[in-house]
């Protein structure tokens, strides 16, 4: 045994090392199970040594595909998936109690090769994960991606959109995402699924059959009953698909009975393989009545889903809907202990953070260290207002303790009702270096998503995250099927096309509308003015493509399964992916706070002061600031956000304001708006070769900024108060969807009660102050120095980039240097 781990808890809670802590707090089974998964996120852009593909996926899903060519392509699709449910390995690890895996084999990894022919060659000519024996299989890869490439969703789709609109697109330079239904994440009906459970959904289904066939098989059918012809064949892909999932989860059934009956010596573990056998022949068919039913119902539908497409977020409210079964289980019938919901919800979440699939490279690298971004939201307010927190709401924080994953993280709705007992299991994951929960604002938002996409009250208060940050209702019509955060925008680069005619830097050619010589501009407005045409132009551009996208995707890039578990789709028989629902839209913005502290700079320096000429400031920035380096740093100096400093935030404001204008203008295929999401996942860096020289101070090359409203690193001189208060003068209902501020505190500072105390003030101020989302990074400098030098000492060290967590030695020294540079603050001085 090594020294670390013969020290006494004691010694590790006063050194901060909290995985250590964890490995000795929680049962050996967690351990075992935590210690024996394989992570399959990134580390940097490639995979980890042994991750490898599984080709059983792709190979089962193209094998029906090719056989049902008579068929519709919807009907194909269904065809194909029901296929891999059939005949995709599967096993049951030990100690294990929740089934479900995404793969044949525990190092592996999935491809969806129908999806885009970039993500085929992307993995064709990465070795790092191709099986032995490598040359047959990458025969086998280059089979599969000639067939599927030219025929896949995302040739569908792009045949959509003229040439020059994709090429822009995939540049990568002014926006992210691809607007294929396949690719993306989708909120879950639960109230729908337990209800029923698939069994009761078929029934409902094969009733609304019989109904669509009266008129249009006995009768000449009215005009209006013509769509039944469509209609049917989307209910039947649904019910080929719904089935094939019992199917599946019975497949576990047998095969844990199979080793209880004949291999299993441990009358232990005997008992548990009976239990998972009852478990899975119950659920997802039936609705679930005990904890653990509940949690394998919820992980089958998940596990299903991605085998149907890459969902790279993970919308849920676990709290809310396990919490009833948790409290019939441990605290009325008292058939499970709370120790042991403990391994259930902490295996719940080790089954999430193991999966993964194959996944662009852009995607890797601007999620570093995760498969994709797998927020859950906990706590809130029910139906009625009252307060949602539960005995499973502490549950899963006191397991996320425990197993220390960096996939699912937690954001946590706060409101003035909130228990207390919760908010110190709040503050004890942060404190504990996870990174998570975020903090959310949940008045703040129930209002905004009124406000944005008319939903009602009683809905609004359902919302759940559908990735870092959009709220949705979990509802009928709230439900979000389709990424529309595809309409995503590198913002600051409207700062460099107004300042350079629409032509891009980086790329060196012409790339957004012409708005003039900016070296000839004799005012301030003139600049402005620039901005909001190139922004507008941008935002745009975005949605075009996500709207188009989006509507054809019924179409072109259907989606059975995720259709068949949606109580409208079965009500209207329509694929999910039809805009029938109440909308969810929004546009992210990534570098978005470069914008006011740019334009604050040049109207300050050049316009009032004239201490430089926009000549000058356009040459400076032509030559990346390169023999420009005293001008450059006075516009460094130059007022910040973050210190509450009107004159450069109320530039900010009027810029927040304009877009918000714009967002009205623009209608998404439900006809709502497409209000802005300033945030960053780990875009911030990776996006720092694409954004040219800012008149910020910033160069080509340099991080930008790594929130959606927090200031620069080190640009905040005034204290965590002059943060929010400059946060606090954004309309957080009425100019944005949502937006991110990133935090670091003290861990010596949060210490204890008085610790706790210390937080619990900025919380209430924060909330008082209508800002609608925190995060904080509470591990000292000097550990995460230590962790750069011997990595392998601190593989459980885990960090908050920007809207999710990872384990710090799986980002690039690059992003680690940027988590180091953020400013400590000090609370309550």
């Amino acid at each position: 045994m090594s020294a670390v781990e013969m020290r006494s808890i004691a010694e590790i809670e006063k050194s901060g090392q909290w995985w250590w802590w964890a490995e000795q707090k929680r049962s050996q089974r967690l351990d075992y199970l935590r210690k024996s998964v394989w992570k399959k996120g990134a580390r940097g852009s490639g995979y980890n040594p042994g991750i490898k593909l599984d080709l059983e996926r792709a190979l089962l899903f193209t094998e029906a595909f090719k056989a049902n060519e008579a068929d519709s392509l919807r009907m194909r699709y269904a065809k194909a998936l029901a296929n891999v449910f059939d005949n995709i390995t599967i096993f049951i690890q030990d100690n294990a109690q929740i089934m479900g895996y995404l793969g044949s084999r525990p190092h592996t990894i999935i491809w969806h090769p129908e999806i885009l022919f970039l993500l085929n060659e992307d993995l064709y000519n990465d070795r790092t994960v191709i099986p032995d024996p490598e040359d047959e299989n990458l025969a086998i890869i280059r089979e599969l991606c000639d067939y599927w490439n030219p025929i896949g969703a995302g040739a569908r789709i792009f045949n959509l959109v003229p040439p020059e609109e994709i090429v822009k697109l995939l540049t990568g330079v002014i926006g992210w995402g691809l607007p294929i239904s396949r690719i993306g994440y989708a909120t879950k009906q639960w109230d729908f699924m337990f209800r029923l459970g698939l069994e009761g959904i078929i029934a409902e289904i094969k009733e609304r059959i019989a109904e669509a066939e009266e008129p249009i098989y006995n009768r000449v059918p009215e005009p209006d009953e013509l769509v039944n012809y469509e209609k049917l064949e989307v209910w039947k892909s649904m019910i080929v698909v719904l089935e094939a999932v019992i199917r599946w989860a019975n497949r576990y059934s047998r095969l844990a009975r199979i080793l209880a009956e004949n291999f299993e010596s441990d009358p232990q573990r005997k008992k548990e393989l009976l239990r998972i056998a009852e478990v899975c022949e119950k659920v997802p068919a039936k609705p679930p009545e005990h904890l653990q039913e509940s949690l394998q119902f919820d992980h089958f539908i998940q596990i299903a889903c991605r085998y149907e497409a890459c969902e790279g977020a993970w919308p849920c409210r676990p709290d809310y809907w396990h919490g009833p079964y948790y409290d019939r289980d441990v605290n009325q019938d008292k058939t499970l202990t709370k120790e042991e919901a403990i391994d259930l919800t902490g295996e719940f979440l080790i089954r999430c953070y193991e999966v993964g699939w194959f996944w662009l490279m852009l995607a890797r690298d601007t999620l570093q260290g995760i498969t994709g971004t797998w927020v859950w939201t906990l706590g809130g307010v029910n139906e009625d207002g009252t307060d949602a927190c539960n005995d499973m709401t502490d549950c899963l924080l006191e397991s996320a303790r425990m197993v220390r994953v960096a996939n699912p993280t937690f954001a946590f709705r706060y409101h003035p009702g909130v228990r207390m007992q919760t908010m110190r299991q709040v503050f004890e994951c942060i404190r504990q270096g996870l990174g998570y929960p975020a903090m959310r604002n949940d008045p703040v938002l129930i209002t905004n998503a009124m406000h944005w996409h008319g939903h009602p009250l009683k809905e609004a208060r359902r919302w759940v995250h559908q990735a870092c940050m959009s709220p949705c209702p979990d509802t009928k019509l709230g439900c979000q099927p389709f990424r529309m955060a595809n309409a995503t925008i590198i913002a600051a680069k409207a700062i460099e096309y107004a300042l350079f005619d629409g032509y891009d830097n980086t790329l060196q050619m012409q790339f957004g509308p012409h708005t003039g010589d900016a070296s000839k501009f004799e005012s301030y407005e003139e600049l402005h003015q620039a901005w909001y045409t190139q922004i507008k132009w941008m935002m745009d551009t975005l949605v075009k493509l996500t709207n188009g996208g989006r509507y054809m995707a019924q179409y072109l890039d259907p989606r059975p399964l995720l259709s068949g578990l949606y109580e409208r789709c079965v009500e209207e028989g329509v694929d999910s992916s039809h805009p029938s629902e109440r909308g969810n839209s929004w546009i992210t913005f990534f570098a978005w706070m470069e914008t006011g502290d740019s334009l604050a700079a040049t109207k300050k320096l050049v316009f009032e002061e004239g201490k430089y000429t926009m000549p000058q400031l356009v040459e400076a920035l032509r030559a990346n600031w390169e023999g420009y380096e005293e001008m450059r740093m006075d516009f460094v100096r130059a007022p910040k956000w973050g210190n509450d400093d009107d004159y450069v935030d109320q530039v900010h404001i009027r810029c927040h304001q304009d877009v918000a204008k714009h967002s009205w203008e623009i209608k998404d295929p439900t006809g709502n708006p497409w209000p802005p999401l300033p945030e960053n996942i780990a875009a911030y860096v990776t996006n720092a070769t694409k954004v040219w020289a800012l008149p910020n101070g910033r160069r080509l090359g340099d991080t930008l900024y790594d929130g959606g409203c927090s200031p620069g690193a080190g640009m905040d001189k005034k204290g965590p108060t002059a943060v929010l208060r400059s946060v606090a003068k954004i309309d957080h209902i009425g100019d944005i969807r949502a937006t991110l501020l990133n935090q670091r505190l003290s861990p010596q500072q949060l210490q204890g009660e008085k610790g706790f105390n210390v937080w619990m003030s900025y919380i209430k101020t924060w909330a008082e102050l209508g800002i609608d989302h925190v995060q904080f990074n509470m591990v000292d400098n000097e550990t995460l120095k230590a962790a750069q030098k011997e990595p392998e000492k601190y593989p459980e060290l885990i960090v908050r980039i920007a809207g999710y967590s990872a384990h710090f030695v799986d980002l690039n020294k690059k992003t680690q240097d940027t988590i180091i540079a953020r400013h400590v603050q000090e609370l309550g001085g």
